[in-house]
């Protein structure tokens, strides 16, 4: 008798959040020889950018491309589907997933300089996380997944507490991070 449900494989999930933390969000996810992102300007037709600069935009390209797998990684019907499908055979728990997620996200660059890149996939991932804890009309997220949220945004913050700031970009950012966790935790 075949089972009308089945959770994908424990090593398979692993392997595709290693490879998001590799590739989406690693440190070196984005790094590129500098003179490829001079090149990538639009192809231009007569004047056709219109008042928009041509500018390539690169640090919004990218983090568009990172919101899009947050948009589905942390939709609040995936974050249930996780805890639901625990009791039919999922092995990957709701705390690991988040757990795993966060690691990719903040923890390659705890003792060094945070890139620009990182720098806003950082603050994205929190704001989605207060995002979570918020109080909604419906309340989209379960109350599973508003722990785990407001779980790691404190362990975000502790890790920021304790991170080594070698410059001012990384100091202000690392500052930034705490400000909006502290006033998420305030308003709740």
């Amino acid at each position: 008798m075949s089972t009308p449900f089945t959770p994908v494989g424990y090593d398979d999930q692993k392997r595709a959040m290693k490879t998001l933390s590799v590739y989406a969000f690693g440190i070196d996810a984005f790094k590129f020889p500098e003179d490829i992102y001079t090149l990538l300007q639009m192809q231009r037709r007569g004047f056709n950018h219109f008042g928009k600069s041509e500018d390539p935009k690169i640090h919004e390209r990218t983090l568009f491309m990172q919101k899009d797998i947050l948009d589905h990684l942390l939709h609040p019907n995936v974050l249930k589907r996780i805890t639901n499908t625990k009791l039919y055979g999922n092995r990957y728990s709701l705390a690991e997933f988040i757990k795993d997620l966060t690691n990719a996200i903040f923890k390659s660059d705890l003792n060094t300089s945070v890139n620009s890149f990182r720098q806003n996939l950082q603050i994205e991932y929190v704001n989605r996380l207060v995002k979570i804890i918020q109080p909604k009309g419906k309340d989209a997220y379960d109350h599973i997944s508003k722990s785990m949220a407001l779980y790691h945004l404190k362990k975000i913050e502790k890790m920021q507490l304790t991170a080594r700031s070698p410059d001012d970009a990384t100091k202000a950012h690392r500052q930034h991070i705490l400000f909006l966790i502290e006033k998420a935790v305030e308003q709740r």
